[in-house]
């Protein structure tokens, strides 16, 4: 039955987990063995040491409380309850079973953590009970392993020197214990850390002209912010990508080149009312005009409507004979006005 208890046991705690940093609180159940006959061979090593048979040797339960005051030292405090002779120990009157109250507060030091599986551990504690209308007082030590399923169920095993404080009517005895103990605190699922938050991978840009990636239509090249980190080459505003003039400013409507000129006089063609024949800006782009058609342009020709040789100023050449008369006239006409003034 205590085997099928511990399969049974032991099964329901492999289905929780509530590890905690120590032990408990545990509410146990201990199967109690009682030898009187070792002590005296131990002893006395002349008489050889005797051991009883668990058949011979006394029975009785516990009842425990377990409480961890650190991950390696517990508190047990156990209530037992004995069956023996204890008449024929302290008056030589073999008797009927008698029954025996003990109360039995330890310590027990273990080397490793409560959530390993299997750990050993050491215990030394104080023990008092009444044998019939005896009092009675030991101190037991010893060794015992606990089994730890998930820290909700333990298996205890123990076995104790009691070493008698009253040896008058308590002698020193063996006392081996086995027993279940069952965490009756709440349960505590094992603390899980949360994973590491996802590293953060730094914005990339790899042309390194201050407009990351992600929003960089030319990652490769660096670029401007204005065109999204496209370059721009000539500064025009119009994407190298997109501009047919790349290497010198022009305008959007002409995809990046400049304003035509198609008679090379430095007025574009849209400011020039005479886009074909070379001019000059002040004519607005046409050439500077000659009324008279006589090869002098109008700035310069001082007969701007009759036609004349360059060398006469654009005015046209008089005949000398007429020149002459035209002089001879003048002259007459000075003369006359001399005398006319006398």
């Amino acid at each position: 039955m205590l085997v099928l208890a511990i399969s049974m046991l032991a099964t329901s705690a492999f289905a929780q987990n509530f590890a905690g940093p120590k032990k408990g609180p545990l509410f146990g159940l201990h199967f109690n063995l009682m030898d009187f006959k070792a002590p005296n061979g131990i002893k006395d090593p002349i008489t050889g040491k005797v051991y009883s048979s668990i058949r011979d040797m006394s029975k009785g339960l516990s009842l425990a409380y377990w409480r961890g005051l650190s991950n390696k030292v517990d508190l047990s405090l156990k209530g037992n309850i004995m069956f023996h002779d204890y008449s024929a120990l302290y008056s030589n009157i073999t008797g009927k079973q008698e029954i025996g109250l003990e109360l039995e507060p330890s310590l027990h030091l273990r080397p490793y953590g409560d959530n390993h599986l299997i750990a050993p551990f050491l215990s030394a504690g104080v023990g008092a009970g009444m044998y019939n209308d005896k009092f009675g007082a030991y101190a037991p030590a010893g060794l015992g392993v606990q089994l730890n399923f998930n820290s909700i169920t333990y298996l205890i095993l123990q076995g104790q020197y009691r070493f008698t404080l009253t040896k008058d009517v308590y002698p020193d005895n063996l006392f081996y214990s086995i027993g279940l103990a069952q965490n009756i605190g709440r349960e505590k699922p094992m603390a899980i850390a949360p994973p590491p938050p996802p590293a953060i991978e730094a914005p990339k840009d790899r042309d390194g002209d201050g407009v990351l990636d992600a929003d960089d239509k030319c990652p490769d090249v660096a670029g401007v912010a204005s065109l999204q980190g496209c370059p721009d080459s000539d500064g025009d505003g119009i994407a190298d990508a997109d501009d047919k003039c790349p290497s010198v400013a022009g305008v959007a409507r002409y995809q990046g080149c400049p304003i035509p000129d198609g008679d090379g006089d430095g007025i574009n063609d849209e400011e020039d009312k005479c886009p074909t024949v070379r001019g000059v800006a002040r004519y607005q782009g046409c050439p500077i005009p000659d009324t008279d058609n006589d090869g002098v342009n109008d700035e310069e020709d001082k007969c701007v409507n009759e036609a004349g040789p360059a060398s006469n100023f654009g005015c046209p050449v008089i005949n000398e004979a007429v020149v002459k008369r035209i002089n001879a006239a003048a002259k007459i006409f000075s003369l006359l006005q001399v005398v006319l003034n006398y």
